[in-house]
């Protein structure tokens, strides 16, 4: 769940949503003119966030490594008929 505020509030009151946020470990959506902007959250949250996005971003290494091994196994054996 998360608590939302616009930009001008979150100026006003930055030190209650950083309690707030470090209290409860609640997110807190930012707003410019109606629309998200940004995001508090949790240091907890952020670490899971950064370990999600690295083990995202291994897994397409990972697939792109073995889809680049297996084009130069069917290219070498496309040279060897040649």
């Amino acid at each position: 769940m998360h608590n939302e505020t616009n930009s001008i509030r979150l100026r006003d009151n930055l030190r209650s949503y950083l309690d707030q946020v470090l209290a409860s470990g609640e997110r807190v959506l930012i707003t410019r003119h109606g629309k998200p902007v940004a995001a508090l959250v949790s240091p907890r949250d952020l670490e899971a966030l950064e370990k999600a996005e690295n083990g995202r971003e291994a897994l397409l290494r990972a697939r792109q490594e073995a889809q680049m091994r297996e084009f130069q196994a069917l290219k070498a054996g496309l040279d060897g008929d040649c």
